[in-house]
């Protein structure tokens, strides 16, 4: 049955305001302005005062609701796919911590066998995340620095998998040089992250293939006028796209409006780097068995290092708007139209004619009320 949904819809550069989008097995098949309602083989969602919005991208979660990817459990991915579903996220990278090897590559596995299986009930598993073990210890944040290894191809043979998308490296530690031409042949986009690396040996990891930089200014040597390092280079060189966690603890709110002032839009990604106490309250958490205290939302290790997060992207949106003063098309742009470029997904990630029908609706508050994963209606906020 065709489905029709009646709202305020967020379009790449506008916004239908009483528009329609229709939408026809798992693609969209038309959008418009006004209502548009034939014959009696529709069902019709009247989301008059919400906004229609492209279902969100998350490149960058290790967990959610009482479970992380590390895990290695099918149960632990449901449980964060639908739970992120509930806050407007429609699809996503699960990312793997670095821990063990073993660990590591049993989490690999597990997300093979779950993307197999084709049936889920939440937001749809996209690829893999690796977020280590090739990490620099200077600047491992909440990363094990037990756990971290030598990029060695024999290593990364240990992890590789068609279904791995995007890696997080260090590319001034010996042997990472190697490492990004051995991904880039593979069609797996390179990261840097967790990184001492200076301008120059950014430069030339671009030359090599590098395009994305891991949560920008966090896990990196900082910007100096003298010394730009990997932060100078990511701001001023649009061959590199940038993730930023919009929680109001990693990033000041002036940063998160330099950032979208100097970068252009589809080259800035919204992430959640959420981690098992997102959607939980306050309390005592784990990161690859290392012990997380969460106080007000933050995540931090024992030491105050900052841990990962407990945001949700339609949280990050919304801080966007709030924080840094963004129209809110631009930011839904960060967080659906801008990820869906990086991994290439030319399906995904807006409201279009013959895209995949990932939709996300919410009220003026951001408060998630509906979302679909390609047709199939996977949260509906029950009324009260």
């Amino acid at each position: 049955m065709r489905k029709i949904l009646l709202g305020n819809i967020i379009l790449r550069d506008s916004i239908i305001e009483h528009g329609y989008v229709e939408i026809e097995g798992d693609k969209i098949v038309s959008v418009g302005e006004g209502k548009k309602y034939k014959g009696k083989d529709a069902e019709l969602f009247d989301f008059s005062n919400l906004y229609i919005s492209p279902g969100f991208i998350d490149v960058h979660i290790h967990g959610s609701f009482g479970r992380d990817v590390i895990d290695g459990e099918s149960e632990s991915l449901e449980i964060i796919s639908q739970f992120i579903a509930k806050h407007g996220t429609t699809g996503f990278l699960p990312t793997i911590v670095t821990a063990p090897l073993k660990d590591m590559r049993k989490s690999v596995e597990n997300i093979e066998n779950f993307i197999e299986r084709k049936n889920f009930n939440g937001a749809k598993i996209l690829g893999i995340h690796l977020e280590g073990p090739f990490l620099n210890a200077k600047y491992k944040g909440a990363q094990r620095e037990d756990c971290l290894l030598p990029p060695k191809i024999e290593y990364l043979e240990e992890l590789i998998s068609e279904n791995l998308k995007l890696m997080t490296i260090a590319p001034e530690i010996e042997g990472s040089f190697d490492i990004i031409r051995y991904l880039s042949k593979r069609n797996v986009k390179i990261s840097a992250g967790h990184t001492d690396a200076t301008a120059e040996i950014i430069e030339h990891a671009i030359s090599l293939g590098l395009s994305h930089v891991t949560h920008l200014f966090n896990g990196m040597r900082p910007l100096h006028h003298r010394d730009p390092g990997i932060i100078g280079v990511s701001l001023i060189n649009d061959q590199l796209s940038v993730e930023i966690i919009a929680d109001g603890y990693h990033l000041a709110d002036h940063i998160l409006t330099l950032v979208t002032k100097v970068k252009p839009k589809e080259k800035v990604i919204l992430i959640t780097d959420a981690i098992e106490a997102a959607g939980l309250p306050d309390g005592d958490y784990e990161l690859s068995k290392q012990k997380v205290i969460v106080k007000n939302g933050k995540a931090t290790l024992e030491n105050g290092t900052l841990a990962g997060s407990s945001l949700t992207l339609n949280k990050a949106v919304k801080n966007m708007v709030e924080r840094a003063k963004l129209d809110i098309k631009d930011a839904v742009f960060m967080a659906s139209y801008s990820p869906a470029k990086l991994l290439g997904l030319e399906n995904k990630g807006s409201i279009e004619v013959g895209k995949d029908a990932d939709i996300t609706v919410f009220d003026k508050n951001f408060d998630v009320a509906f979302t679909m994963v390609e047709g199939t209606i996977v949260y509906r906020k029950s009324l009260k």
